[in-house]
């Protein structure tokens, strides 16, 4: 009888910790997973922004420091040149177009910690490197990622 609950008391307890495993898994999971879709969209919204713009606004932006700003002048399909603004905001990177606010581009459940950018200018072209940061928490666990882009400014080189 003894040998029979030593035995169980084996399997439940590896069963107990395959469960536990699997739990810490999954919220690891789902943290890379918040980061990963908020980078994705961020960083693609701001590149092809960039590759849009006809120049950058240096009065209204700010480089090298955290958090940054970028501000861009680009003329859209319209005809009617506007800019395209991009800052951080309660730890969320949001997008202004026009003077008009359009909303985050990361999700909720993420935060922006660093956002800066750089402007690279040489005698033929311009580019802007941007560096994002981004923490995710899920219950005590937390995760933190950064990311790099680059992209030039179209009808500059």
């Amino acid at each position: 009888m003894l040998i029979y609950i030593a035995l169980l008391t084996s399997v439940m307890t590896l069963v107990i910790n395959g469960l536990v495993t699997m739990s810490k898994s999954y919220t690891d999971l789902r943290l890379s997973k918040n980061i990963t879709t908020s980078a994705t969209s961020a960083l693609s919204r701001m590149v092809y922004e960039i590759r849009q713009a006809q120049s950058i606004d240096t009065v209204q932006s700010t480089f090298v420091t955290n958090p940054g700003q970028l501000t861009l002048n680009t003329t859209p399909v319209s005809g009617i040149p506007t800019t395209v603004r991009f800052y951080v905001q309660n730890g969320l990177l949001r997008v202004m177009t026009g003077g008009i606010d359009e909303g985050q581009i990361t999700l909720s459940g993420t935060t922006v910690t660093n956002l800066i950018f750089n402007q690279i200018q040489n005698s033929i072209s311009k580019a802007v490197k941007i560096t994002l940061t981004l923490q995710s928490t899920i219950g005590s666990k937390t995760k933190t990622e950064t990311f790099y882009a680059t992209a030039v400014l179209r009808n500059i080189y």
